[in-house]
């Protein structure tokens, strides 16, 4: 009777063993594989896109072009200037941020999933996962410094005009909202919290709920700057995505833990 008992128990155990084994082998396995797959298509995909467009010429008459643009005159030049560009600008510069914006995505899907499912997880420490957070504002904010000088490196702005100076005087109140953003967001980082988890131990239940608005917004943003090739702040957003899902998952680690010990 002792041993049938046993027997009943030790089934009742392994129940939840096979079905977390089974959603392992069905579900998370193939999804790994198949990332690091998408990782590889993207970057190679963006990288052809890029090449293509490094053979497109900015200008479909880059002489006629300066000629007249040269020649813009009066009150109404700067709205003369942008209609010029849409005459005479070709499709090489919008080409060559989707490339650049692919390659982006490919590298970054491939460099979390390459070494597979068991080594993908959050950064074994909290300064690191910190450090995370602060590349994510750095990255912002030369994201935006980088964008102005591409667009004057691509003539978007006429000569005439002092066309960095007053978006180049936000890059310090950029950083400084960027910063505290981010250190009130390592409010997250304080106990329970639990380091170096694996992602694929992480499930829906016992989730800190502001962390995972967090995650949803940085991701519908990214993928929107994904839609309109923005390169710079795809980057970022990769980032801060990035950044809040590793407080989401080492949240809810930390809480089971915390609750574990206590019930032990």
């Amino acid at each position: 009777m002792t041993s049938i008992k046993t027997d009943s128990c030790y089934s009742k155990q392994l129940i939840p063993i096979f079905k977390q084994k089974l959603k392992y082998y069905l579900l998370l396995q193939p999804f790994f594989i198949l990332m690091k797959k998408l990782g590889i298509i993207l970057s190679s995909l963006g990288f052809i896109v890029l090449l293509y467009s490094s053979m497109l010429k900015p200008y479909t008459n880059e002489d006629e072009y300066n000629q007249k643009y040269y020649a813009i005159e009066g009150e109404k030049r700067f709205k003369e200037f942008y209609q010029l560009r849409e005459i005479y600008l070709t499709e090489k510069y919008l080409i060559e941020d989707y490339g650049i914006t692919i390659l982006i995505v490919g590298l970054f899907i491939f460099t979390l999933f390459y070494k597979g499912d068991n080594s993908i997880k959050i950064p074994n420490t909290k300064l690191k996962i910190g450090l995370i957070g602060f590349v994510a504002v750095l990255v912002s904010v030369l994201g935006y410094i980088g964008d102005l000088f591409l667009g004057m490196v691509r003539g978007d702005f006429p000569h005439w005009a002092d066309s960095l100076i007053i978006p180049l005087a936000a890059v310090p109140i950029i950083f400084i909202t960027l910063l505290v953003w981010f250190f009130l967001n390592l409010i997250g980082l304080i106990n329970p919290f639990k380091a170096g988890v694996q992602i694929k131990e992480f499930q829906l239940n016992n989730i800190n709920y502001w962390f995972l608005f967090l995650v949803i917004i940085a991701l519908i943003t990214t993928i929107i700057t994904i839609f309109y090739g923005d390169f710079w702040l795809t980057t970022a957003g990769l980032i801060w995505s990035y950044f809040y899902f590793c407080l989401l998952v080492g949240k809810r680690s930390g809480k089971i833990y915390s609750v574990y010990i206590h019930e032990s």
